[in-house]
């Protein structure tokens, strides 16, 4: 088993709780590996800012705050309308059928009551735009802020309530990509994201008031 994939998935699906203290040797027990690399997926989880360490405390989960969202999404914003400008130019029809096809499923899984599995269909959908460009900069970049996205939805774990308007907004998306319109494209994802960043930042108000 590859040790840094199973402790990044378990962070960032929320298996692992924000604050929660990563110890070494019991990690270890669990996977029935050494200590070596459950230490090296630790520091390259730190690297990546889904793990903190601090002298007192040791290995954490990454704390999600409001600020820190508000932060990740600002840059996001940048990247992903970029993202979709770059789509509208060179992605293949068997990505926009893709993406398509994942906007279905999301609206599906949210109907069924399945949001765990929403978010993660949601999740793909990004990481397919981005993928679609060709640009593997980009890709890496917006990857690594994708996960942190992620963390921060499952941790959350709240529906927003508004589903016809996320559909929308894909909707919206996929359409300028289908018209090979890059400034649209471009103009309808970075909208998409503002909207998901006050979304979020609203779900996670709610969720601290509701443990007060």
């Amino acid at each position: 088993m590859n040790i840094y994939r199973g402790l990044k998935a378990a962070v960032v699906n929320g298996d692992l709780a924000p604050g929660e203290a990563l110890n070494e040797a019991e990690l270890a027990r669990q996977w029935e590996v050494s200590r070596t690399p459950v230490r090296e997926a630790i520091r390259q989880l730190e690297q990546e800012h889904l793990v903190r360490w601090s002298p007192r405390r040791g290995a954490q989960v990454a704390s999600i705050t409001v600020a820190g969202v508000r932060d990740l999404y600002e840059v996001r914003e940048a990247l992903e309308g970029l993202a979709a400008q770059l789509a509208a130019q060179h992605a293949s029809p068997d990505a926009l059928a893709e993406l398509e096809g994942l906007a279905t499923g999301i609206r599906s899984a949210h109907d069924s009551g399945d949001l765990a599995e929403a978010i993660k269909l949601d999740d793909r959908l990004h990481r397919r735009l981005v993928r679609s460009t060709g640009n593997r900069v980009l890709e890496s970049h917006l990857g690594s802020i994708l996960d942190r996205v992620l963390m921060g939805r499952m941790t959350v774990r709240r529906d927003p309530g508004r589903i016809e308007e996320i559909v929308r907004e894909h909707d919206s998306i996929i359409s300028a990509l289908r018209r090979r319109d890059a400034a649209s494209a471009e103009a309808e994802a970075a909208a998409h994201i503002r909207r998901a960043r006050l979304r979020l930042m609203e779900m996670m108000q709610r969720s601290s008031l509701d443990e007060t």
